[in-house]
């Protein structure tokens, strides 16, 4: 008698451990679903005579803020990319030589690539005294060259993580909390007669910062 109590009560256990990663599986992949904002699907080249902007307004018409504050304060970006292999600034209309953007908001966050440094770079705005913000820049070096890569750059409150391929590459706390604009800012892509020559695509904004078992998901 004692062992069926005992077995009916492992597999009470075995049956709330199923439904919660149940659970917890479909309402993240929810989640995701409901609340992405894609930006760019198809294969873009980012030439020198390109440039795009999105309206975040125009996108979300379901809620008054960019971000959903259940779950929790910042953004995601997933994007996939080709950097191509070119030196020389016979190449560029403006020099090889200086950051190239290719995702901005504003002034946070901006995305970018150096091509004759080879590194990604993210800056980043955020206030450590009511009277003047601070910037500050993250790096990522020795990127892969003439193939395509997955970025997914995720920040939440003070902390900001890289992930490439789906590898955490990068890390950085922040003094105080990154700044994030809201939902009347706009979402630029590229900058004419500057761009990376490089080429994105599947690029997908999340108004929440991702968690690690999302990574898997987007």
């Amino acid at each position: 008698m004692n062992q069926i109590i005992i077995y009916s009560l492992i597999g009470i256990v075995i049956l709330i451990i199923i439904y919660i990663i149940y659970y917890y599986f479909y309402n993240n992949k929810s989640n995701i679903n409901t609340y992405k904002i894609p930006l760019l699907t198809n294969e873009t080249v980012f030439d020198e005579n390109y440039t795009n902007t999105y309206i975040i307004s125009s996108l979300i018409t379901t809620r008054e803020t960019l971000y959903v504050p259940k779950l929790g304060y910042g953004l995601s970006f997933v994007w996939e990319m080709f950097i191509p292999s070119i030196s020389g600034n016979d190449k560029w209309q403006h020099s090889f030589n200086t950051l190239k953007p290719i995702i901005s908001m504003k002034d946070s966050p901006v995305i970018s690539y150096h091509p004759k440094k080879n590194y990604l770079s993210v800056s980043l705005k955020y206030r450590n005294n009511p009277f003047y913000v601070q910037f500050s820049e993250i790096k990522f070096k020795d990127l892969n060259l003439q193939k395509w890569s997955k970025y997914i750059l995720i920040i939440e409150e003070r902390n900001v993580k890289l992930y490439i391929d789906t590898i955490l590459v990068s890390t950085k706390i922040l003094p105080s909390v990154i700044v994030i604009y809201d939902i009347n800012s706009d979402i630029v892509l590229g900058q004419e007669n500057n761009n990376f020559l490089g080429k994105l695509k599947n690029l997908t904004l999340y108004p929440f910062p991702l968690s690690y078992s999302d990574i898997d998901m987007v």
